[in-house]
């Protein structure tokens, strides 16, 4: 990995952040809501020289959502795509790192993932998050660093729908009308996403477009996990209800997300009034493979030994004992703001909804413990 070097003696270095943690708190998450053989993508890098038309890049974030993941894959199957899907630490893009301002090993970090990438032999990489869309739009291809086409995943399946036309094995009419959730203003690749996900939801039977959602009602989301973990009840209830009312207000009854980040920290407050989906889950349920959203139903559960027995067959299947999946369990499931939230030995530190692992936090030097090593980058 690339180190940081010629800067100031306060700049921050990699060794400042809990970057081990950052990643492995994905993994567990992931463990938790998938079974090993549900998981259809690779996370460990084994050199092979796999040909493929299309290498389906997940990056390491969208692994907190892996009922998104499956039902990406089952997307490309159900269209006959020939392709590999890679995700996790050993494909990050680099921008956990950029975003803390360490620039060189945000570059070492991507070097090393586009050279795994580029072992498959891709006709083309399809980037499933926009992070790594981005990184791929300001650092990869303005380096040359790849001779693979890179594109996002939105532009491939319109691209892929049309040329298949009436071959596309649609199975049911999706009948809603949705609402659209992106960011505008933080990127140029961002910005060019709502006319995108809109002509490709389009293209499936029964889906509405109502709008790009602009509210207020919104300022919840933003990537705020840490926004979210700090509300009481009664501002849970009342964000809620302001989704609820805009969604009615517009005529809309789903708000599709473009961002699996997005998904996650809104599904929070998902209700019979406000169903909150990722647009590849609608695509999957018209082809007749949509996967079952773990996520926001264990969250609303709220109930620890309710999540833990609905997990069970997924974390044993990683081989995770019973007494580390209630640990799991807690940290990652419990809201803060639930009603009779279940104590534990941390004093309630790992029930912030576990928005404290959302991204590598700087290294409380008066209370370190060792650190594990960072591997796989």
């Amino acid at each position: 990995m690339a180190v940081d070097t010629n800067m100031p003696p306060t700049a921050p270095s990699i060794r400042d952040f809990d970057y081990p943690d950052f990643y492995r708190a994905m993994v567990e998450r992931e463990h938790l809501q998938v079974a090993k053989d549900e998981a259809k993508w690779t996370e460990q890098h084994a050199g092979d020289d796999t040909k493929v038309d299309v290498l389906l890049n997940f990056g390491c974030n969208a692994r907190q959502t892996p009922h998104l993941m499956r039902a990406a894959v089952a997307v490309f199957e159900a269209l006959g795509v020939n392709f590999a899907a890679v995700a996790g630490q050993q494909f990050c893009c680099g921008k956990p790192y950029s975003g803390q301002g360490l620039k060189e090993a945000a570059q070492g970090v991507v070097t090393a993932s586009v050279k795994r990438m580029a072992s498959y032999h891709p006709e083309r990489a399809i980037q499933w998050c926009s992070a790594c869309e981005m990184q791929f739009h300001d650092i990869v291809v303005p380096e040359s660093m790849i001779k693979f086409q890179s594109d996002g995943l939105a532009a491939y399946l319109i691209e892929k729908l049309d040329a298949m036309g009436d071959k596309v094995p649609w199975k049911k009419d999706v009948k809603i009308k949705a609402a659209l959730h992106g960011h505008l203003g933080e990127h140029v690749v961002r910005d060019g996403h709502p006319p995108i996900v809109t002509q490709l939801l389009q293209r499936v039977p029964g889906v509405e477009v109502i709008e790009f959602a602009k509210t207020e009602a919104l300022n919840i989301c933003d990537n705020q996990g840490l926004k979210i973990a700090k509300i009481t009840d009664a501002e849970y209830k009342a964000a809620q209800r302001a989704l609820e009312d805009y969604l009615t207000s517009v005529g809309a009854d789903t708000l599709v997300t473009f961002y699996h980040s997005c998904t996650r920290e809104l599904s929070k407050f998902k209700s019979p009034r406000l169903p909150i989906r990722h647009f590849i889950s609608v695509i999957a349920e018209a082809l007749g493979v949509d996967t079952p959203d773990r996520f926001s139903e264990y969250w609303q559960l709220g109930d620890e030994k309710k999540v833990l027995e609905l997990s069970r067959p997924n974390w044993e299947s990683w081989g995770i004992d019973e007494d580390e999946a209630k640990r799991l369990v807690h940290r990652y499931f419990v809201p803060s703001y639930a009603a009779e939230a279940p104590d534990c030995p941390c004093n309630g530190e790992c029930t912030r909804t576990g928005a404290s692992f959302l991204s590598a936090h700087r290294i409380d030097r008066t209370q370190q413990l060792p650190m594990a090593p960072l591997t796989g980058v």
